[in-house]
């Protein structure tokens, strides 16, 4: 599985980041369910594109990744933006802020896919007119 040396120091830092995924979520505070969660979600995540990556088959869908890895941390963005509310008949109501909501989590897991593909549209018409150039 690990047969080049590339693939040795790939698989290094996704240990990595999974690792600092962890770190993050306990410096934040977040819910011990939350951050095992999140943590899970990125290891999986890794692993996906470890294979993906290592078959050359990631150039066309990074961006979709880096969604996805927005996606990974939707349930600590959920918790911040929950609060409790006591209302008039003394029964608490767990409410939810507008950037916690499906439409707000959506939007930021496209936000770096649309990004990530403007950026290579970008790149291939700058390389297109540097080639017309030559």
């Amino acid at each position: 599985m690990l047969n080049k040396p590339e693939e040795f120091i790939m698989s290094i830092l996704a240990g990595i980041w999974v690792v600092l995924t962890f770190i993050i979520c306990r410096y934040l505070r977040l819910p011990t369910d939350t951050g095992l969660l999140i943590t899970a979600l990125t290891l999986i995540w890794a692993l996906v594109f470890f294979l993906v990556w290592q078959r050359g088959k990631s150039r066309q869908i990074w961006p979709i990744f880096l969604g996805l890895l927005v996606m990974c941390w939707w349930r600590a963005i959920y918790w911040s933006a929950s609060f409790n509310v006591l209302n008039a008949d003394n029964i608490v109501q767990n409410n939810i802020s507008w950037y916690g909501t499906w439409p707000a989590l959506i939007i930021y897991a496209l936000i770096p896919v649309i990004a990530g593909y403007l950026f290579k549209w970008f790149r291939y018409k700058k390389q297109k007119t540097t080639t017309k150039l030559s």
